[in-house]
């Protein structure tokens, strides 16, 4: 038989195929692995293993013993018949047997491919916070490899409430995006991951590149008491331009702590923003500094 070629998650599974293919037992076929499969990112299958076998070839007769039989005389019709009726209910027991065997690898492999969804979907619960870091750890690493970026990650902050987890290296501002829009949308997809391992308790998942978040703070907290001088001198609102929630947080917490102002978030995400305004009375300030949605 000509060989077949399969593939599959792991090499025994395209093995596995193609034994379906062939009809036959694992012992009755041979198998050459043409390529071994490759993990991608986030764990999934990049390149699958790839193998071709075929049915083992019966050993020929030797030539003395071909010889033989050719010069043995013809038996009587009905003992050729007999033959036949052999041969035929032989090869039928062969092909019963064959669709038996087939049916119990298709039983086997659905047993695996249930097994394997199942151990995807499990969540383990034993796992500690300093295992978590490391995965996400090990994430980031991924994707850095994928995108092609040179850089480290490192776990700065560790506790059972929150983690911090830091990118350096050169030429990472892609990573950082416009506004931090990328590093907001790297940060969570880490905590997804987390969460996929830890569920609810995957706590406050935080990513920085190259220290951007606390200048980006910094800065943002110097621009929101430049804005809060001009309120207070005005008594006309000023509003921001659209921020991401942790943004807007800081926006609050500024204005918060200054008297005589308050602040107030509008608008629908992505296009939420912060507006500042004077307040009326300074112990009216109750709701100074919420974020509302």
């Amino acid at each position: 038989m000509d060989w077949v070629e399969t593939t599959g998650r792991t090499v025994e599974e395209a093995k596995e195929a193609a034994l379906d293919l062939l009809g036959v037992d694992y012992s009755e076929a041979e198998f050459e692995v043409l390529e071994e499969p490759k993990s991608g990112f986030l764990g999934m299958s990049k390149r699958p293993a790839r193998v071709r076998g075929r049915v083992l070839p019966a050993t020929p007769k030797a030539k003395d013993g071909r010889r033989m039989r050719r010069r043995r005389p013809s038996t009587a019709k009905d003992d050729t018949n007999s033959d036949r009726g052999s041969v035929n209910q032989d090869r039928s027991d062969a092909n019963a047997k064959a669709s038996g065997n087939q049916q119990e690898r298709n039983t086997v492999m659905q047993e695996r491919e249930d097994a394997f969804q199942e151990s995807e979907e499990k969540v383990s619960p034993l796992i500690s916070r300093t295992e978590l870091a490391v995965v996400a750890q090990h994430f980031l690493a991924d994707l850095l490899y994928e995108l092609d970026m040179l850089a480290t990650v490192s776990i700065d902050y560790l506790d059972d409430e929150a983690m911090e987890l830091s990118i350096a290296g050169d030429q990472l501002g892609s990573l950082i995006g416009q506004k931090g829009a990328v590093i907001a949308a790297v940060q969570e997809l880490t905590k997804a991951v987390v969460q996929a391992h830890a569920g609810e308790s995957a706590g406050r998942v935080v990513v920085d590149v190259d220290g951007y978040r606390k200048k980006r703070r910094e800065a943002l907290e110097r621009f929101t008491r430049s804005v809060i001088e001009e309120v207070l001198s005005s008594g006309e609102e000023r509003a921001f331009d659209p921020m991401i929630s942790s943004e807007r947080k800081i926006v609050h917490d500024v204005v918060a702590s200054v008297a005589g102002v308050e602040s107030r978030s509008e608008g629908e995400e992505p296009n939420r923003y912060v507006i500042i305004f004077t307040s009326s009375k300074v112990e009216d300030n109750e709701e100074v500094g919420i974020e509302v949605g």
